[in-house]
Parts: C-alpha cells; structure tokens; sequence
C-alpha cells in the first residue's frame, strides 16, 4: 500500500516515475503486496478464509516531496517512511502503524542521466 502525505507529492512522484523509469520498477517491486482468493457463497459474499493465507502484517509506505527538493519540476529525493500493522487471519489490520524504518530515494545523478538510490 502506498499512501502521500499531500497532493503536491504525490503529482511530483508521478512526474518522477514517467521520467525516470527505474524509480518507477524500483516503486513497483518495493510496493507489491499479495492478493488473496477467497470462497464466495451463492450470494458472492465471502465465506470463507482465504485460499492462500494472508502474511500476519500489513505495510504501507508513506511518500513525501518538499517543493525545496525539485529540480526544474521533477523530485532530487522522495523521502518515505514504512509502516507495519498486525493483522486478522484475513488480512484486515487490527493494530495501529507502528513505524518500522525512515529514509529516502535520491537522485544522485541528474535529470538527463538519473542515478537514483536508497539511503535509510
């Protein structure tokens, strides 16, 4: 799960991922969380618990661009910190996001020839 702490980040990461498209495939894995199947009744309600069992905590990332960090309009770093939630036996969060590490992509490189890292 991925969340922004406002809209002006959440566009410049958008204007990021377009230009720059290993930040988008580093995001993408990054970010991946399972889908679970379920069993649906008659009525297509869940009936019961997942096919494959859920992972007993949930994360989410949270992504952050201060305007001081742009370069012409497009991000030098993307700061973001994950959180961790415990979870039921399907997969819904039962505890509060307890956070579990800080840090921040950086564009070592420039916007012509991009050379983005993680640095936590």
């Amino acid at each position: 799960m991925i969340e922004f702490t406002d809209s002006f980040s959440q566009a410049c990461v958008a204007e990021a991922c377009a230009a720059f498209p290993d930040l988008r495939r580093r995001l993408m894995v990054e970010l991946i969380l399972p889908m679970f199947a379920r069993s649906l009744n008659d009525k297509g309600e869940t009936a019961a618990y997942p096919i494959i069992k859920p992972n007993p905590t949930l994360q989410k990332t949270l992504l952050f661009v201060s305007p001081k960090d742009l370069v012409e309009h497009l991000p030098k770093e993307i700061v973001f910190c994950r959180y961790r939630c415990a979870c039921n036996a399907h997969g819904q969060p039962t505890d509060i996001w307890q956070r579990s590490v800080c840090g921040v992509y950086y564009n070592h490189g420039s916007n012509q020839q991009p050379n983005w890292s993680v640095h936590t």
